[in-house]
Parts: structure tokens; C-alpha cells; sequence
């Protein structure tokens, strides 16, 4: 059985599955397909012909946690849901969350409170995408990866799978830090599998990272890039080698 708040605003052509939860003032646009067990919390805008599949969670309220010095930074905000996307079984999408139009958000996700993701963006199943990142048009994410707060990804990035950012403000000896933040990745560049990138750094545009690299150092542009840490190899446009 289904439990719409009166104060929601729903098209009549949406499609709802069983056990759906709809609170205060959200909005389902025509076209929408909602699967079973979703729960929308309030103020969520889901936009025309995208399909939310079972156990969905959009919305949701950060829980503060006493024992970790960052807390849990909790208001009121609009989670917006674009046309014609796609969020996969068991995702959870938090408050003041902004998905863009043509999004593909795989199974297992996590997109945590503040993040925008513009749009013609894939994140893949079972990655984690904490507070306050962006996401430009055009850039993908595979499966398994992880983003710390704060990280910031340009326009038309390829990034592989088991990407990981490890500069979390909570990461480390030292702990809480508000200084400590995701990289900044400019445009084009191609990430290959389980690169592991340290915070506060800058990749610049149209780079190559080879599999498995660690990145310690910022990085320009034009690079190919490979090895733990990861050194410069040669022009990603000349074929020799330096």
C-alpha cells in the first residue's frame, strides 16, 4: 500500500509500484516510473520520464554522529532528480542533491547531501559520492569508485573503476580538517582502473593515468601519467617515449 502526502504534487500518467512513500511537497512530473519499496522525503523533484527502480531512498536527512568531529551539517534543500534519468535499485540520494538531465545512477549508490552532478553523467554500481562534489557534463564514473568531499570533476572524463579519492576531511592521523579536500580534475582526461589520488590535488586536462597509479602531485596537462606514485611518461600526443 502506498502513503502520498496530500501536500505532493504527483502527474496522473506516473507509474507507482508497490510500498511507495511520498512526503511533503514532492513533485513527479509526467512520464516518471517509480518501482517498489521507494521512500521520497520531502521536497524531492523528480523531472520528466526517468525511472527510479525498487528500494530507492531520495531526500534523505545526514544522521550527525557524536564520535566524528565533522558533523552531520543539516538543512532544509530541494533534491532534484533531471529528465530522463535512471537510479538504480537500492540507491540513496540525500538532501540538496542536484542530478541534471539523462543521468545514469547505477545499483548501490550512495550521492551524499550538496553534490550536483550536471548532467549526461554515469556513475557506476556500488560507488560512493560524498558531500558537496561536482560533476560536469559529459564525465563518467565506473563501478566501485569513491569520491571525497569536496571533489571537483570537470567536463568529458573517463574515470575506470575502483577510483578512489582517500582525502575525506576525517582521513588520517591528523583527522578532522577542513582543509582537506577531494582533487580538482580539469577536462578529457582518461583515469584508468584503481587510481588512487591524494587530497588537495590538481589534474589538469587531457591526461592519461595509467591502472593502479597513486597521484601525489598535482598534474598538468597533455601528460601521460603512470607507476605508485605515478611519474610523467611522455606528451600524450607523440608516441616516444621520454
Amino acid at each position: 500500500m502506498n502513503k502520498i502526502s496530500k501536500l505532493a504534487n504527483v502527474s496522473k500518467d506516473a507509474v507507482l509500484g508497490n510500498n511507495v512513500v511520498i512526503k511533503d511537497n514532492v513533485v513527479i512530473e509526467e512520464g516518471v516510473h517509480i518501482g517498489n519499496n521507494v521512500i521520497l522525503y520531502d521536497n524531492v523533484v523528480i523531472k520528466k520520464n526517468t525511472f527510479i527502480w525498487d528500494n530507492v531512498v531520495i531526500g534523505r536527512i545526514p544522521m550527525a554522529v557524536s564520535s566524528i568531529k565533522s558533523k552531520a551539517y543539516v538543512e532544509k534543500g530541494i533534491t532534484t532528480i533531471g529528465e530522463n534519468c535512471v537510479v538504480g535499485c537500492s540507491s540513496v540520494i540525500y538532501i540538496d542533491v542536484n542530478i541534471g538531465n539523462d543521468v545514469l545512477i547505477a545499483d548501490n549508490v550512495v550521492i551524499r547531501e550538496r553534490t550536483t552532478l550536471i548532467g549526461d553523467n554515469i556513475i557506476g554500481p556500488n560507488s560512493f559520492v560524498q558531500k558537496d562534489c561536482y560533476v560536469d557534463m559529459g564525465s563518467r564514473i565506473i563501478q566501485q569508485s569513491s569520491l571525497a568531499s569536496g571533489t571537483i570533476i570537470g567536463k568529458n572524463n573517463f574515470i575506470s573503476s575502483n577510483f578512489t579519492c582517500v582525502s575525506d576531511n576525517t582521513f588520517g592521523i591528523s583527522g578532522y580538517s577542513k582543509d582537506k579536500k577531494g582533487p580538482k580534475i580539469g577536462n578529457d582526461n582518461l583515469i584508468g582502473p584503481s587510481v588512487t589520488i591524494l587530497d588537495n590535488i590538481t589534474i589538469g586536462n587531457n591526461n592519461i593515468i595509467g591502472a593502479k597509479g597513486l597521484v601525489t602531485k598535482s598534474i598538468g596537462d597533455n601528460g601521460v601519467f603512470y607507476g605508485i606514485p605515478v611519474k610523467y611518461i611522455k606528451d600524450r600526443d607523440k608516441k616516444e617515449l621520454k
